[in-house]
C-alpha cells in the first residue's frame, strides 16, 4: 500500500484557503478518472461523477480501488465538499488502516468543517506516527488544525518541525513569521 505515492502536499492554510495534496498515483487506465478529478484545480461535478462511476464497477484491485477513493477525496475537497472527502478517506482508513496519508487527509478535511479542528490534530498526529512519505508537509498541517484550535504554542512547535523537516519548503518559514514569544517574569510569593 505504501507504494502508491499517496503524498501530501498543502500550500498555508490560515490565513488562507488549503490547497489538496497530490493525487495517489496510480496507472490503470480504470483509474484515470479519479486521478484527473484530484489533479484539476476545480473539479467540477461532472470529472466527479466519472470517478464515481469508476469506483463503483465490480472486480478493481483493492489498491487501485483506494488511489481512486484518496483521489476522489482529494477531488471533494478542492470542490468545497470537505464532508464527503472526509468519508471517502474514512474508506481509506478502512481499507488500509496504516496508510499514513489517508488519516493525515482525513483530519484535513475535519479541518474545513467547523468545531472539528481538535479532531483533525488527533487523526493527523496518528498518520504522523505512522510514518508519512512527506512529514513536513504533514507537521504543517496539523499545525493548521492546531491553529484553529486555538492551541497556539502547538501549532508553533509544529511549523518550526515543518521547517527543520523541509528546509527549501518556504510555506513553514513564512507562518513563523506570524508568531512572536514573549518572555516575561513571573513573580512568585
Amino acid at each position: 500500500m505504501r507504494a502508491m505515492n499517496c503524498a501530501l502536499v498543502l500550500a498555508a492554510m490560515l490565513p488562507a484557503a488549503a490547497q489538496a495534496q497530490k493525487p495517489a498515483d496510480s496507472t490503470s487506465d480504470l483509474a484515470r478518472p479519479c486521478r484527473e478529478a484530484a489533479e484539476a484545480p476545480r473539479p467540477s461535478q461532472s470529472l466527479i461523477r466519472r470517478c464515481t462511476a469508476q469506483i463503483s464497477r465490480a472486480g478493481i484491485e483493492p489498491p487501485v480501488r483506494l488511489a481512486m477513493l484518496i483521489n476522489r477525496g482529494i477531488a471533494f475537497l478542492k470542490a468545497k465538499s470537505p464532508e464527503r472527502a472526509a468519508a471517502d478517506f474514512d474508506l481509506a482508513i478502512k481499507a488500509a488502516p496504516t496508510l499514513p496519508e489517508a488519516w493525515i487527509n482525513k483530519g484535513i478535511a475535519l479541518t474545513r468543517i467547523d468545531g472539528r479542528a481538535e479532531e483533525a490534530a488527533a487523526l493527523i498526529s496518528h498518520g504522523i506516527t505512522l510514518g508519512p512519505r512527506e512529514p513536513a508537509r504533514a507537521y504543517f498541517a496539523r499545525a493548521q488544525a492546531r491553529e484553529l484550535a486555538g492551541e497556539l504554542r502547538g501549532a508553533m512547535e509544529d511549523y518550526a518541525a515543518a521547517a527543520k523537516a523541509d528546509p527549501d519548503w518556504p510555506a513553514p518559514g513564512e507562518e513563523l513569521k506570524r508568531f512572536r514569544v514573549e518572555r516575561r517574569k513571573v513573580l512568585r510569593g
